[in-house]
């Protein structure tokens, strides 16, 4: 039997997640979290967690600690197993989140995670940021391979070394590697909701206020916890979140309150700039469908979503 399981996705700040919940309820469903800053822990403020479930079970929040290392490759294997489980038990799994690669990790079989780690390979790259820093490892992977290169920051270590180790054993670059081997998975019979505007000013204002609540609700608190408990720097995977990386340079006094969270907001609306190119490619299959955000409210959108859901599962 096929894995069933419902993906909501959307840019930053298109409802997603509260969506989630309702919808949730209405099928006595579980949430699991693909997103790639809110499976740490304690990083709360900044990754806008949901922090009152509403009485529906959450899996893949606060998993590991802000200095520890979470790939995609885990993620998959987690998810994966949660979401037979669930199966198992006529639960009905939605996965909710905006990081690309992790919902491509449970629809598509691709190569990019089958190339096994080499130790010596990966210390010799770790060695080399040591010495010349991270920046070193990001503009060796820029000449490489451009295109992979600019879907990170140059504090993505891990993923930076990971990108280095495939090509060092391969031979391939990592983006050539993908192409043509995104194959749908065989086993699955998925739904995706991608929630999206059509009038990017609502969704870029919606950013923007999200940003000052953040602000107001404390997350220059949380970065400064968050630096201490856990011994973070500019160079920490975790730390190269947006909402988080900004704070580094105001702390320093290299900029001001008000040009930080202008950062912030800016970063974040090129982020959801990039994350609606990449959902848009879902609508290739049938068996994604768009939701048009820019007229409806939450309530509007989650019965619109229920309907879809029904017409396509048996309940």
């Amino acid at each position: 039997m096929k894995d069933k399981f419902i993906i909501i996705t959307g840019p930053t700040a298109s409802g997603k997640s509260d969506i989630a919940i309702d919808i949730a309820k209405k099928i006595e469903g579980e949430i699991i979290s693909a997103d790639s800053q809110q499976v740490y822990r304690d990083m709360d403020i900044g990754t806008n967690k949901v922090t009152n479930p509403s009485y529906v079970n959450h899996h893949l929040l606060n998993i590991v600690n802000p200095n520890e290392e979470f790939t995609v490759d885990d993620f998959k294997k987690d998810a994966e197993e949660i979401i037979s489980t669930l199966n198992s038990r006529f639960i009905m799994p939605i996965i909710t989140g905006g990081t690309g690669f992790y919902i491509d990790s449970l629809l598509f079989d691709m190569n990019y995670g089958e190339v096994k780690k080499d130790i010596y390979t990966r210390m010799a790259l770790q060695k080399l940021a040591d010495v010349h820093g991270n920046n070193y490892l990001y503009e060796k992977l820029l000449e490489i391979d451009p295109k992979t290169a600019n879907k990170y920051h140059p504090n993505e270590l891990n993923r930076i070394i990971r990108a280095l180790e495939i090509y060092e054993i391969t031979g391939e670059k990592p983006s050539e590697k993908r192409t043509g081997e995104k194959v749908l998975k065989s086993n699955i019979n998925p739904i995706l909701i991608f929630l999206n505007y059509r009038d990017r000013k609502i969704l870029y204002n919606k950013i923007n206020d999200r940003v000052n609540d953040m602000i107001n609700l404390g997350l220059i608190n949380e970065f400064n916890f968050l630096i201490d408990k856990y011994k973070l720097d500019e160079n920490s995977q975790s730390m190269a979140a947006i909402g988080y990386k900004e704070i580094f340079p105001y702390v320093r006094g290299e900029i001001s309150l008000d040009e930080m969270v202008s950062l912030i907001q800016r970063n974040t609306r090129r982020y959801a700039k990039r994350q609606i190119t990449w959902m848009k490619r879902y609508l290739n299959y049938p068996f994604a469908r768009e939701i048009i955000m820019d007229d409806l409210n939450k309530e509007d959108a989650t019965l619109i979503i229920e309907d879809l859901i029904k017409g396509m599962y048996e309940f």
